[in-house]
């Protein structure tokens, strides 16, 4: 039992992480509709930004 979580929270986020298993994540235009330009992915931001690291 979770000291912070009610145990009915932790079962219904299981639940749902276990429904999405295999199942691609929604994709949504906000970012290119706000900005412009298409998204990128984590690992673009992080070789662009590689070198703020180091």
């Amino acid at each position: 039992m979770s000291r912070f979580v009610p145990p009915f929270v932790l079962d219904t986020l299981f639940e749902q992480w276990e429904q999405s298993v295999g199942r691609p994540a929604q994709v949504y235009g906000t970012v290119q509709r706000l900005t412009g330009r298409p998204a990128r992915t984590f690992a673009q931001w992080a070789l662009d930004r590689a070198a703020d690291f180091s």
